[in-house]
């Protein structure tokens, strides 16, 4: 029991607030805006009726969708830092609609996207809501249990 809530522990980061959980707002919505632009422009280009432009777009979409709002956080940022880094490498990846992004600004964007999965979204999200940690309250008398099979019988 204890090492499976260590590894969720592991997976999401301690959620930070304040001036570092809006730097993770920043970085997040980097990753997001570009993954949702960039999968707008090939919806929308000269290949942008083929089958296989319509799978990935909708996908990217998705991506900076979660990655925007900081659901399954490090889950979507692997697969933008994969995206960005095929992006990069590939330049048969460069359609005519999303050109504007050289293989540098796809490699910021890959390690941008990589810190993300390394530091999880922040306490500005979805995750943190989901997969926070909680205050438990313990209440400071003594509670006395009742047992309801004599509660019952006495009543009888």
């Amino acid at each position: 029991m204890c090492l499976r809530r260590h590894r969720l522990q592991r997976l999401f980061s301690s959620f930070p607030e304040g001036w570092p959980g809006i730097g993770l707002i920043f970085l997040r919505l980097t990753v997001a805006v570009n993954a949702i632009i960039c999968a707008i422009d090939g919806l929308v280009g000269p290949n942008g009726h083929a089958i296989s432009a319509w799978a990935v777009g909708s996908l990217a979409i998705a991506i900076g969708a979660a990655i925007f709002v900081g659901f399954l956080t490090p889950a979507a940022s692997a697969a933008a830092t994969v995206g960005y880094l095929m992006t990069g490498v590939s330049p048969s990846l460069m359609t005519e609609a999303n050109n504007h992004i050289s293989a540098l600004t796809a490699f910021n964007l890959a390690a941008i996207s990589a810190s993300l999965v390394l530091l999880g979204p922040g306490a500005f999200s979805l995750d943190a809501r989901l997969f926070g940690r909680r205050e438990i309250i313990i209440p400071e008398g003594r509670v006395q249990l009742v047992d309801d099979s004599q509660e019952n019988s006495a009543l009888h």
